[in-house]
């Protein structure tokens, strides 16, 4: 039997995770420079990025990071998959990519409005195994969430793995306010942005 797990807009964490930082206020923006970490990086669109230092990125990746992010087992990046992250339509799509200086990608997000209801996106996000743990994951995600509320994006949806564990504690870490329904090995998520465009501008 599926449960419902909720969690209200948690404010103090929320600006917890945007403090210290100048989030995008659109695409334009882009590309920035951004500490995370303690280290310096680069925040980019995911679209036009060097697919060699992707699939590297890919290769790099373990077996269990693979699975928990794509459901499967890791198998060598095609020329399509490649396309659908690098090569995508901008009206529906928003990419990300975080980098270190010399441009070896840390972290990918992307959001992808849902065709039949527009004000709604699913959403992704993926950390290299050696950057885990060090705010990457957050730091991404809001910006990717700042992002597509600017471009009409009112809610975010994904179904995650009950297994990952460290991606729904990420979630739950964000603020936002969040709803899980949980199933026997799927976990169903649903992020609510339109509290960004109240809060965003009382407080930056």
């Amino acid at each position: 039997m599926a449960r419902y797990l909720c969690w209200p807009l948690d404010e103090p964490r929320l600006w917890q995770g945007m403090s210290g930082w100048t989030a995008p206020a659109s695409r334009a923006a882009l590309p920035m420079t951004m500490v995370v970490g303690g280290l310096t990086c680069r925040l980019q669109e995911l679209a036009g990025s060097d697919p060699k230092r992707i699939c590297a990125a890919y290769d790099a990746l373990s077996e269990q990071s693979v699975y928990l992010r794509f459901m499967r087992a890791k198998q060598p990046a095609t020329a399509e998959q490649l396309a659908f992250f690098l090569d995508y339509p901008r009206a529906p799509q928003i990419g990300l990519l975080l980098t270190d200086e010399q441009g070896a990608p840390l972290a990918m997000a992307q959001s992808i409005r849902r065709r039949l209801h527009p004000d709604r996106a699913e959403f992704s996000c993926i950390v290299a195994d050696h950057f885990q743990h060090r705010g990457a994951g957050r730091r991404i995600l809001l910006a990717l969430a700042l992002l597509a509320h600017g471009e009409g994006i009112r809610e975010w949806t994904a179904e995650v793995l009950g297994q990952n564990r460290p991606m729904l504690a990420l979630l739950k870490g964000l603020g936002l306010p969040l709803t899980l329904v949980t199933g026997r090995e799927m976990v169903f998520v649903r992020l609510d942005l339109s509290i960004l465009g109240t809060l965003v501008p009382r407080h930056s």
